[in-house]
């Protein structure tokens, strides 16, 4: 039976400035690093190896899924998805999906959030249902879209028989995109899409039923508030 979960990446130095880094292509600083290893060595305590990785193409995600697979002496390697059903060696294949990348923020990305109009983080936050994005950005519609797009190929691809179905999966991405995740896998509606916390390094379960009444979603790693894990 294949096991999915998902990772958000580590710190960035737009994390610290309170910054909306959504398409940005940022690096992770050395915290974050420090947190991809660290949270590599957990999984590799608890005896999960990754089969397969679906990641976002953002640089901080792809150098998050290098340092936590250097805790087993892994290395990724770029492959598509049908190279990677088919591999036999003795590195972890990395597919890229687009659909795990970050939202979109357009304009307001990269402007401290103090910055931004009055209302912005008043609206985002605490009233997503109101949220009218702004130039170039994505709404939570369209996330809410994309995301449950990927969780319906996961579920078509491991049921049993399917190419996934006795995979370990690791599905390496952005707060934005794990907050949904969340939100579809625990059935909530989108008032509450930031109802809970996800840290830089939190990994999540995801349990794919053959409904989607059926799914549930639980914290393995809670993730980062600094240097310590929670």
């Amino acid at each position: 039976m294949a096991e999915i979960y998902f990772l958000r990446h580590g710190q960035t130095d737009m994390n610290i400035s309170h910054m909306l880094q959504g398409r940005t292509n940022t690096d992770l600083n050395d915290r974050g690093r420090r947190q991809a290893e660290s949270t590599g060595k957990a999984i590799a305590e608890r005896g999960i190896r990754p089969d397969i990785i679906f990641s976002s193409p953002l640089n901080r995600v792809r150098q998050t899924v290098c340092g936590a697979l250097s805790a087993q002496n892994l290395t990724p390697i770029d492959m598509t998805l049908g190279e990677a059903l088919v591999y036999q060696g003795d590195k972890v294949p990395l597919v890229t999906d687009e659909r795990l990348i970050e939202m979109s923020f357009g304009e307001a990305e990269g402007i401290p959030m103090d910055k931004l109009p009055d209302d912005f983080a008043d609206i985002f936050f605490h009233d997503p249902e109101n949220y009218s994005p702004v130039a170039g950005a994505e709404s939570y519609q369209e996330l809410v879209a994309r995301c449950r797009d990927f969780l319906e190929s996961l579920r078509r691809d491991i049921r049993p028989g399917g190419i996934l179905s006795d995979k370990t999966i690791f599905c390496a991405t952005h707060g934005g995109v794990m907050h949904c995740i969340f939100l579809l896998l625990s059935h909530r509606q989108l008032k509450d899409f930031w109802r809970q916390s996800v840290l830089n390094c939190a990994v999540i379960r995801a349990f794919l039923g053959d409904r989607q009444d059926d799914d549930r979603v639980t914290f393995i790693e809670e993730g980062f508030t600094g240097e310590e894990r929670i």
